[in-house]
This record gives structure tokens, sequence and C-alpha cells, in this order.
């Protein structure tokens, strides 16, 4: 079971605190926390000319990045790590393909399993960590795509931009619907549109203080699908 505290920076609470809190829950419902494996990360933007770090909990190790659920996040949101991990993934895999093509595999074939075991790897949680994409980055990725397609391993030339828009609004689109578990998540609608246009959604659109706040999945989805 996997517990995440979330603690901001501006708070009456202190985070020594907090964590003492889910220690009495913990104890409470007969749960023991594996300090081990207890990790602290503190996010900030990338580059800060001032970066206020408040006390730590004793014993708890402080990490510059973690990887919950199969995604290396990094305490700048910058998601290199990530990008370097999955690549490696993908390659390796481009390996298996090499052997099932030299097995008797044709193109529609090999495609099949490009998309199953390939494809797929880059897809998961893409929302999440796609809008955090830089050039070199989304290059890295491309590359990867032509050379797979140059290899004869998928009948199609893909982009990461693409598969990111398609997924995103995808995911957008299902968490309006009431059976989601996310359905919670998009902002209230606006009582009052006046506009005749028509839109691709009826939600108050957040106020971006940064670019890096309206990269994020929700922000970015409900400022390219409007």
């Amino acid at each position: 079971m996997i517990l995440l505290l979330l603690f901001q920076k501006k708070t009456d609470v202190s985070l020594p605190e907090e964590f003492d809190h889910i220690n009495v829950w913990a104890t409470v419902n007969r749960m023991i926390l594996n300090l081990i494996k207890t990790k602290e990360i503190v996010f900030h933007r990338p580059g800060p000319k001032k970066l206020h770090m408040f006390p730590s909990v004793e014993s708890i190790e402080l990490i510059e990045q973690a990887k919950p659920l199969g995604v290396i996040l990094q305490n700048n949101f910058s998601v290199n790590s990530h990008v370097d991990y999955v690549l490696t993934l993908c390659s390796q895999r481009i390996f298996l393909l090499k052997r099932l093509r030299d097995q008797g595999l044709n193109y529609r074939q090999l495609d099949t399993v490009f998309q199953a075991i390939v494809v797929s790897r880059i897809l998961y949680a893409l929302p999440s960590w796609g809008p955090f994409l830089n050039k070199e980055l989304t290059g890295r990725i491309n590359a990867f795509f032509k050379r797979a397609y140059r290899y004869g391993f998928t009948t199609k030339i893909m982009e990461v931009t693409s598969l990111l828009n398609n997924a995103s609004k995808d995911l957008f689109c299902n968490m309006q619907k009431a059976y989601h578990c996310l359905i919670g998540i998009p902002p209230d609608e606006n009582e009052h549109d006046h506009d005749i246009r028509k839109r691709g959604h009826n939600f108050v659109l957040p106020h971006c203080t940064s670019n890096l706040f309206k990269a994020s999945f929700l922000n970015r989805c409900l400022f390219s699908l409007i």
C-alpha cells in the first residue's frame, strides 16, 4: 500500500506534525509504516532564485526523484529521467521484435506487437508527464519512432505530440462521465454562458501564473480544448 503526504510550503502545520498524524492513523488502523522505504521529495520550480527548505522529518531520506506507479517524478518537474527510463525499456523490446522478425513475422504482425509492447509503454500515464516534454526530449522519442518505422516494426511514423494530444483528450472527456474515478477533478462550470460559439467545454478557466502550471494535464486540456 502506498501513502502520499502532500505538504504545501505555506501552512499552519509543520511537516513533522503532519507525519505524526499519519503515524497515529496507521497505528489506529493496525498498520506499520516502513520508514526505510519512506522518502521525502521537495518539488520546486526549475532553477529557482530562492529555495526555502522547511524542516524535514528526522530519519527520512531526502531524494531528488521518485518512481511511484512507474512514472519517475523529479523535484524540478523535469521528465528527463523518465524519458531515459522509457526509451531504455523500448529499445530492449526492439531486440525482441528483431528476433520475431527473424522468425518470419510479417510487417503487419510486427506492427501489432510493436503497438502492444512499445507504444503502450510510451502511452502509459502520458497525459501526466507528456506536457513537460521539451524540444530535445520530444525529438528523442520521435527519432525512436522513425527508427522503428525504418526497421519495419511499425506501419506508420508516429509522433509523441499527437499521441499526447489524443490521450489527453480521451482522458479529459472520460473524466466528465459519472462513472469515472476522476469525476470531481475538473473545475466548476460557468453558470452563465453568453458565448454563441460552440466550445469544447464549459468549465471555468483557472488563473495560470506560470507556464509550468499551465502545462499540467488538466490546465493544458482546459485551455487547448476550449
